[in-house]
């Protein structure tokens, strides 16, 4: 029997939560594993230490990656109990400056796997906004973006910064598909990880609660692992410019009516 080969991966946020998840479910198949984090991994496998809300210090990575990769899988992000224009740089214009400088770099028929959120899933409410977000070309001139438009995403930057991470799936999606290439989005919902307590927070712990009753228990790192290393590494070779929700059905209760969003508490 042939053994499978080993891939070259490149994966933020490995340090802990869904990413450490993942670089563990990554490592038993015995793939090739480069973290880049602000955070030193516990594991010990290739560590670059970058802060994505910096395009230098991506900058300065990526010099260190290899010319060539087979994956690369965005898992890093922060809260919204990071300023208002940290969480805009890492959770969208970190991940799509990186994406676009790594893509060349692809190997054909390989693929790059974004997590955003369920938070952003309804992006398309916002479109108009979002693209003049998507439409600018690179990290600097989304900065000014942000800065002219901020009346418009300020009042809750972690949702928007995931609305724009969610919509980048479908214009990523082509950036290399002449090669193969995919992009793939993965919407966590209600994870228990270091930053669930921020996003209690945000919405409310009793009814942070409740919608965790509704789909009967907090998901975990690991359920959302298992769905990014299927679109890493599984059988999906003709799977591109998609969304998957991963919230143990609470967007499909919204949606076939089961879930009840008027009980919830206010």
């Amino acid at each position: 029997m042939t053994e499978p080969t080993a891939l070259s991966i490149v994966l933020t946020g490995g340090a802990t939560g869904i990413g450490a998840a993942t670089v563990a479910r990554l490592e038993a198949q015995g793939h090739r594993i480069t973290i880049l984090d602000i955070v030193q991994p516990a594991v010990a496998f290739g560590f670059i230490q970058c802060d994505l809300s910096d395009p230098a210090a991506i900058d300065r990575a990526i010099a260190q990656l290899p010319g060539q990769i087979d994956r690369l899988i965005n898992v890093a992000g922060v809260s919204n109990a990071a300023p208002d224009e940290k969480v805009l740089q890492v959770n969208f214009l970190g991940l799509r400056y990186l994406t676009e400088q790594l893509v060349p770099r692809i190997s054909d028929g390989g693929c790059v796997v974004n997590v955003a959120s369920s938070a952003g899933y309804d992006w398309r409410n916002r479109q108009t906004l979002i693209d003049g977000l998507l439409d600018t070309p690179d990290f600097d001139a989304g900065m000014q973006w942000l800065q002219v438009n901020q009346a418009a995403w300020q009042a809750n930057p972690y949702k928007f910064s995931k609305q724009c991470a969610a919509a980048y799936t479908y214009r990523a999606a082509g950036l290399a598909s002449q090669r193969g290439v995919r992009v793939n989005c993965v919407n966590p919902g209600s994870t228990g990880t270091r930053l669930t307590a921020d996003f209690k927070q945000l919405v409310g712990a009793e009814k942070y609660d409740w919608g965790v009753q509704q789909i009967g228990r907090e998901g975990e790192p690991d359920d959302i692992a298992e769905v990014i290393e299927f679109l890493a590494t599984g059988n999906n070779r003709w799977l591109n410019g998609v969304e998957l929700v991963v919230d143990g059905g609470y967007i499909a209760g919204l949606t076939g009516g089961w879930i009840d969003l008027q009980q919830s508490p206010k």
